[in-house]
């Protein structure tokens, strides 16, 4: 007969005892295992998990259902005006929801939407737009009668006029007042592109002159809505009557190029409603992209590129945008659930 002593009787229940202590922890840790990870636990309400817990029964959680987010058709109807314009484009301003497309796809001269572009990237680079510059011979465009070489402007004076009045001389002057020369400025207007994913987009000089500067609609609305995200940009665009002011000299009036803004097309939205960047040249015909709001807040960028005369860019934008919105309806609006179902 084998004797133990005190000693070894002792080792033999602490050993034993803590492989017993194992065995349970593995035990209990494979219950909360699968407890955590079997789906059919996983997003219930505390009350629910606590009835699981104790062996209860589970009803299922009833998730919300989808609904899209997108303004939807409330009819089959198409636009049947006729449109001059080679290329069109209606989107959501807050989806980018393509509600209305002509010819989308077609790469077309921007002429001076090109200017956008322009402004965003004088917005990037560190120019003090509250310095002063005299305007150059260099830097006047013939075809642009805001500023005169020999005149002296404030930076932001020559930005709105550049925007407000479509002012070639004035875009002239900023990007020589930048400190880089043309074609540098140029190849960073289309590095910006790229980094903007505006894939179509090409740009050869920033006033729009060139017939090189182009793009897709698709583009030109992306471009837009980009640079209305700028204050200084937004503020320029919703600006019907300007004042610029040569140092020393009288206040010279700058009307804006789009004609919606001034009314001078008549439509049904306000001055606070529209923000949009006229083009033209003769190789682009007449152009116009434009973000237009409605009275509940519900907002479309219209892109009109290659219309047959300066009014018709504005009331093809302008009849577009009242048949969107009364062909469509938006998340908030009445019907729209009966729509998604």
């Amino acid at each position: 007969m084998i004797m133990w002593s005190r000693d070894k009787i002792l080792n033999f229940v602490f050993s034993f005892g803590a492989m017993l202590v194992g065995v349970v922890a593995l035990f209990v840790g494979s219950i909360s295992f699968e407890f955590k990870t079997n789906p059919q636990f996983l997003s219930l309400p505390q009350s629910q998990v606590a009835q699981a817990q104790v062996g209860g029964d589970i009803t299922p959680a009833i998730l919300p259902k989808a609904r899209p987010t997108v303004p939807l058709a409330k009819d089959n109807s198409f636009y049947n005006a006729t449109t001059s314009a080679v290329s069109a484009l209606v989107v959501d301003d807050n989806s980018d929801t393509i509600l209305f497309e002509k010819n989308k796809n077609e790469v077309r001269p921007l002429a001076s939407i090109t200017k956008l572009m322009s402004v965003l990237v004088l917005l990037d680079l560190p120019m003090n737009l509250s310095s002063t510059t005299v305007v150059l011979a260099e830097d006047v465009d013939s075809s642009s009668h805001h500023i005169n070489a020999g005149e002296k402007y404030k930076l932001s004076d020559l930005f709105n006029i550049a925007l407000v009045g479509s002012s070639n001389s004035a875009i002239n002057v900023l990007v020589r007042a930048s400190g880089y020369t043309m074609d540098e400025f140029v190849n960073l207007m289309n590095v910006k592109a790229k980094k903007l994913n505006l894939n179509s987009a090409q740009f050869v000089d920033p006033t729009g002159l060139d017939n090189r500067n182009m793009a897709r609609t698709e583009d030109v609305a992306r471009l837009l809505k980009i640079a209305l995200q700028q204050e200084k940009i937004t503020t320029a665009l919703q600006t019907p009557e300007y004042y610029g002011n040569p140092i020393g000299q009288k206040p010279r009036r700058v009307w804006s190029t789009d004609w919606l803004l001034t009314h001078w097309i008549p439509s049904d939205f306000k001055k606070v409603q529209i923000a949009g960047k006229t083009g033209y040249i003769a190789e682009s015909d007449y152009n116009f992209v434009v973000r237009l709001t409605d009275e509940q807040g519900h907002a479309i960028r219209v892109v009109v590129l290659g219309a047959a005369s300066n009014e018709t860019r504005f009331t093809e934008a302008r009849d577009l945008a009242k048949w969107t919105f009364e062909h469509y309806l938006w998340p908030d609006e009445a019907g729209y659930d009966a729509l998604s179902d």
